[in-house]
């Protein structure tokens, strides 16, 4: 993500370069805001690429880095789908294949749009398709996943469960349900970011807003990574401390937390059942793990 930031960050000072006219072409390039217009008096017509080559990478590398974000936090929930299909032995085992192939799936996505915005073979429904879909998609895969893992904790803490789960899929279970805690703000904020940022360059192709505007949806997708960094820190606790110990001037006032009234169970009745999971954990390692 953060590296990907360096990206965008590069291409748009390629852009001011051009901007300032450190930077010249053979072209008079008058509206740099415009993102995409069919009103010929606001093309630039051009001849051949000769001077336009680093513009045209600059305007790859911002794109790339949209869509990397789009399709990574798909990517992401089929991640967390994958490891509750593989319940049995997904932290066991080395599962480096996934993510290689996510990751390559990922880029060939990201890339192929990015080129095809880029060189205008992509028409604006196709282009603002991706994003929506992957909204949507990324919402329900989250949802379900996190509804399904909750039944099988559920299942797991019942006392009178019929099924036996062996350690590692306990083991697996839980680390789905801290991934997806952890990754719930994250979502929230990235999908927040998208839909922000994707509202407005719709908003600024049908000219239904100030072309002017187009600064605003750019820093929005520059400072995404200061927001994502935020909630990244305040989704751990031991993160969300240190955080603010870093910086007071960040703290808020705590709510109290309400007292709860545990319920007690009997002791010989706690103690076998103490006995019974301690058994069982340890004859579940032995048969798992060693």
């Amino acid at each position: 993500m953060f590296g990907l930031w360096y990206e965008l960050i590069f291409g748009k000072l390629i852009t001011i370069l051009y901007n300032l006219k450190v930077l010249k072409t053979n072209y008079e390039i008058q509206d740099f805001y415009v993102m995409w217009t069919d009103d010929p008096e606001k093309m630039l017509i051009i001849e051949s690429f000769d001077g336009l080559e680093l513009l045209l990478f600059a305007g790859f590398l911002q794109w790339h880095y949209i869509f990397t974000i789009v399709f990574d936090i798909l990517a992401v929930c089929i991640e967390r789908t994958i490891a509750s299909m593989l319940i049995n032995n997904y932290e066991t085992k080395r599962q480096t294949w996934i993510a290689i192939l996510l990751t390559l799936a990922t880029q060939i996505f990201a890339i192929t749009v990015s080129c095809g915005v880029i060189f205008d073979k992509i028409g604006i429904i196709a282009f603002n398709v991706p994003w929506i879909i992957t909204s949507v998609i990324s919402v329900f895969v989250f949802f379900t996943i996190k509804k399904l893992n909750e039944d099988w904790q559920r299942e797991i803490e019942h006392p009178r469960r019929s099924k036996v789960f062996t350690v590692s899929q306990r083991f697996q279970v839980k680390e789905n349900l801290r991934a997806l805690r952890l990754g719930k703000r994250l979502i929230i904020s990235t999908l927040f970011t998208m839909v922000l940022c994707g509202s407005g360059v719709i908003l600024l192709i049908f000219e239904l807003v100030p072309p002017f505007l187009c600064h605003l949806v750019e820093n929005c997708l520059f400072l995404n990574p200061f927001l994502i960094c935020l909630v990244t820190m305040y989704s751990n606790p031991a993160w969300r401390d240190e955080f603010q110990k870093a910086f007071p001037c960040l703290q808020t006032i705590r709510n109290k937390k309400k007292q709860e009234i545990a319920t007690v169970e009997p002791i010989v009745d706690l103690k076998t059942n103490l006995e019974m999971e301690t058994d069982l954990y340890f004859k579940q390692l032995s048969e798992s793990w060693v």
